[in-house]
């Protein structure tokens, strides 16, 4: 079959690898779209954390955001059929380890990540394989390109979820990528009565505008916290969901988050240290909660998703063949367009 890999730092080849064969446990699905992540672009560029460990080594297939239709299911696979829609989840627990028994499975010490972490084959591919245990059958009105987000809604769902955000909070969110943009979807599907979102992009920022987002702020143009006192009437808001991965957006949250508040971290910050206001979650007695991937949040997401509670198409700005995944990445990387989410066909 043919697959993107990285084979080192900003190397990337289309070429023939071996098909996968599936075990007992586990489906073969055709890949029909595969999003472009900001860890896919740091396992690119080689500063992706599991890079820097030695956890994830080169060549590696990348890709988690994904589905397609299952083309072989293995003997002991109940519940699914050849020419299903499906996904799956993006963390593999092992289904038998303390964390994966109490569901999250996202913690299991034996886990593979696909796409990344202890190079779990990814998406960036014609086939892909996986356990049964973690696929998701999807409605047959979703298109392909749109279940390719379901993953990156997800992650906004369970950030969501944690943050215990519930009928009239208020809510910032820090970033207008695919993260922040779901995140605000989520927290008004959710019940909070206003939610407020930053971001770096005119065209991004209208867009939140028009899938929910009662006001909208530029951080190049508006002073975060004046506006953000100035729509909280000085108390700061219940909940600030960070997905910029910024240090200066980390402490713009502690800042802007109310006293008794929470801030919920959906990103991954620079390895190196950087100076963090910290005794601001002390002295606002405010909770601190990081997120990772999505645990048990993609069956409530495709549902809302296929009510049209949670509205992906507008985040999907480009579209490219498999085989011009570097194009595609060259773009991303040198910003030279307004982009939210880049999807490839294979």
């Amino acid at each position: 079959m043919k697959a993107v890999r990285f084979t080192g730092p900003r190397e990337v080849k289309y070429e023939d690898v071996e098909k996968p064969k599936i075990k007992s446990n586990e489906i073969l699905i055709k890949v029909k779209a595969v999003g472009i992540c900001g860890t896919d672009m740091e396992l690119y560029s080689g500063e992706m954390p599991y890079i820097k460990k030695g956890l994830t080594k080169y060549p590696l297939i990348p890709g988690h955001e994904w589905s397609g239709e299952i083309v072989e299911v293995g003997s002991e696979v109940p519940r699914f059929s050849v020419g299903e829609k499906v996904t799956s989840d993006v963390s593999i627990g092992c289904g038998k380890c303390d964390m994966c028994k109490i569901g999250r499975y996202n913690l299991c010490p034996n886990r593979v990540v696909v796409g990344s972490y202890k190079n779990k084959d990814g998406a960036f591919a014609e086939y892909i394989k996986l356990p049964y245990r973690h696929v998701y059958r999807l409605p047959d009105s979703m298109s392909y390109e749109e279940a390719a987000l379901i993953e990156p809604a997800a992650t906004a769902s369970y950030g969501v979820m944690k943050g215990d955000i519930d009928y009239g909070s208020t809510v910032l969110i820090i970033g207008d990528g695919p993260i922040g943009q779901l995140s605000m979807q989520c927290a008004k599907v959710a019940g909070a009565s206003k939610v407020f979102i930053v971001g770096s992009w005119d065209e991004k920022l209208e867009i939140a505008k028009s899938t929910g987002a009662d006001a909208v702020m530029h951080y190049k143009k508006d002073d975060v916290l004046d506006k953000i006192n100035e729509l909280t009437n000085g108390k700061g808001v219940d909940v600030v969901i960070e997905s910029s991965g910024s240090p200066k957006a980390f402490n713009q949250s502690l800042e802007a988050v109310k006293p008794g508040g929470k801030v919920v971290l959906l990103s991954i910050y620079p390895t190196s240290e950087f100076m963090a206001q910290i005794n601001s979650v002390v002295t606002k007695d405010a909770d601190l909660i990081g997120v990772l991937a999505s645990p048990n949040a993609f069956k409530p997401t495709i549902d809302l998703m296929e009510s049209g509670r949670i509205n992906v198409k507008p985040l999907i700005s480009h579209k490219y063949e498999l085989k011009d995944a570097e194009k595609a990445i060259k773009m991303i990387e040198n910003k030279e367009e307004c982009r939210l989410k880049a999807i490839l066909i294979p």
